[in-house]
């Protein structure tokens, strides 16, 4: 046997961390667990977007009675240039749709999901809007939908200049969705109900 071996066969670890101990206290593990007196960690900052998705249907009950069959969540609100679907959704500050500044998942389902049901596609509206300094800031964009998929980039600004004053009105905050004038909300009817609508709407345009 070498001499480091017998110094390694002498060493007594537990008479070391004896002294250790006397010497320097007694050593603990690091505890990852928020103390009693810890501040709580921050809630992540809720972030309330608007989408507002612009149809070619021109009934209001039809879009309502289509939505509540798809179960699709959103208020149906109807205007002179067809009826209009809009929904308020919450995201979290690190949510991708805020770090990339695409529509949030449930905007993009929503449009997708209707522009299945019109040949000539929808428009997306999203508006991601605050009170400042200035009076109110953000950004408000707009993209098409086709068959069920995105499409082009399109101007919100030309697609507001020709929508009714109440689409304007939802996206900038000053008229909630469920206050709007003819409102309709698809999760509140039974299917019996949204059928019954989608029929009166179809002999409606019969001549």
């Amino acid at each position: 046997m070498t001499g480091r071996e017998d110094e390694a066969s002498d060493f007594d670890a537990e008479a070391f961390e004896a002294a250790f101990a006397r010497e320097f206290g007694e050593t603990t593990e690091p505890d990852d667990e928020p103390g009693p007196g810890a501040p709580p960690e921050p809630e992540p900052e809720r972030k309330r977007v608007v989408a507002v998705v612009l149809t070619p249907i021109a009934s209001a009950p039809a879009l309502a009675g289509l939505c509540a069959i798809a179960k699709i969540d959103a208020d149906i609100i109807p205007t002179g240039r067809g009826a209009v679907a809009a929904r308020i959704i919450e995201t979290a500050g690190d949510d991708p749709s805020e770090l990339l500044g695409g529509p949030p998942p449930e905007a993009d389902a929503l449009a997708a999901t209707l522009s299945r049901t019109a040949q000539a596609g929808v428009v997306l509206l999203t508006a991601r809007l605050g009170a400042g300094a200035e009076g109110i800031t953000g950004t408000i964009t707009g993209r098409q939908y086709t068959g069920g998929e995105a499409a082009e980039e399109v101007s919100a600004g030309l697609m507001l200049a020709h929508a009714d004053n109440v689409v304007e009105q939802i996206l900038l905050g000053s008229l909630a969705p469920a206050d709007a004038p003819g409102r309709l909300a698809p999760q509140e009817l039974s299917r019996w109900q949204a059928a019954r609508l989608m029929s009166k709407a179809t002999r409606k345009k019969r001549p």
